[in-house]
């Protein structure tokens, strides 16, 4: 009995102390199973050519950082520049004028207030997250270097599961069949989705000579995850402010613009990513969203919503057998 006891507080003692020792790469060893996830079927195709597993997974290293490095560097040296000439404006530009226009006197300060805070956060947002890069470039070493071995050793991942699920052979295929299911469903519809959101949005911007396009591109690709809402929280009111001043052409061009291409892009392209039967409801994904954020930061936009989800369908299937 005293050494059942004992047994039974040492690995308790032992889960806590590896909890505390991976707590801080959580974010890092969660993003490396994301995109193993989404390069395996390149690392297969790259290894039945090559037929070597340490050299196709490190050219699929290399390939990602082609794919994600570049375009990560020039996207964050435009949002800086954009962050820094949006924080001047909103500074020194008193928006209550404007607003004063159209409201009574009595609402005008609360709303510009309104205004000058939410692009504030928006910005500040964005800053902190530019000045944590050294940071998150130490994260995505490990990210990458965790992603190497899950990409060479994917097939012993996926057995080793297997093993411990306590279903029959049949059941553990549907399983892991419906976990495969909802986590493409959500990474290519939902995240996916998001990233052609933001940069339709960006175009938008451009075209129609709203300032920041970068910017306010970058902050459409995150509202476009939730539900109802999506990018409209960003577009309606850019519109909006043009035309209260008077620029009717911008205004109601990018209205309709963010109406009819970058708010139909959820009917479109994603019943073509992720079908009917895999699709997610929203009140998961908005609150996985905020659940993860809070608690995984950034890679807490995917996780947070496939925890949930996997939970869910697993309860399903559970229900079912």
């Amino acid at each position: 009995m005293k050494k059942s006891y004992f047994l039974t507080v040492f690995i308790l003692i032992l889960i806590y102390l590896i909890f505390t020792t991976i707590k801080p790469l959580i974010s890092s060893i969660l993003s490396s199973f994301i995109l193993a996830f989404v390069f395996y079927p390149l690392y297969l195709k790259i290894n039945n050519k090559i037929k070597n597993s340490n050299v196709s997974s490190a050219i699929t290293l290399i390939i990602i950082l082609l794919l994600i490095i570049l375009p990560s560097l020039l996207i964050i040296n435009l949002l800086a520049q954009e962050s820094l000439s949006v924080y001047q404006k909103v500074r020194y530009e008193d928006l209550s004028s404007l607003v004063s226009k159209y409201l009574e006197s009595d609402f005008d300060d609360q709303i510009s207030g309104v205004i000058n805070n939410a692009l504030l956060l928006i910005v500040k947002s964005t800053s902190s997250f530019i000045l944590s890069l050294p940071g998150l470039a130490l994260n995505f070493f490990i990210t990458l270097f965790l992603t190497y071995y899950l990409l060479k050793e994917a097939q012993i991942w996926i057995q080793n599961i297997k093993n411990y699920l306590p279903y029959s052979e049949k059941m553990k295929d549907a399983i892991l069949e419906k976990m495969k299911r909802v986590t493409k469903a959500l990474i290519y519809g939902t995240i996916l989705t998001a990233i052609i959101q933001g940069f339709l949005g960006g175009i938008g911007f451009a075209i129609f000579n709203i300032p920041s396009p970068v910017l306010w591109g970058f902050v459409m690709a995150f509202t476009s995850v939730i539900p109802i809402l999506g990018t409209a929280i960003v577009w309606l009111p850019a519109g909006i402010i043009q035309l209260f001043q008077g620029d009717y052409f911008s205004g109601f061009g990018i209205i309709l613009f963010g109406a009819l291409i970058v708010g139909t892009i959820d009917n479109v392209i994603k019943p073509k990513l992720i079908g009917k039967r895999a699709d997610i409801h929203p009140a998961i994904v908005l609150i996985g969203i905020i659940g993860g954020l809070n608690f995984l930061g950034f890679i807490g936009l995917i996780i947070g919503p496939l925890i949930l989800a996997v939970a869910f369908e697993l309860v399903k299937i559970r229900k079912h057998t």
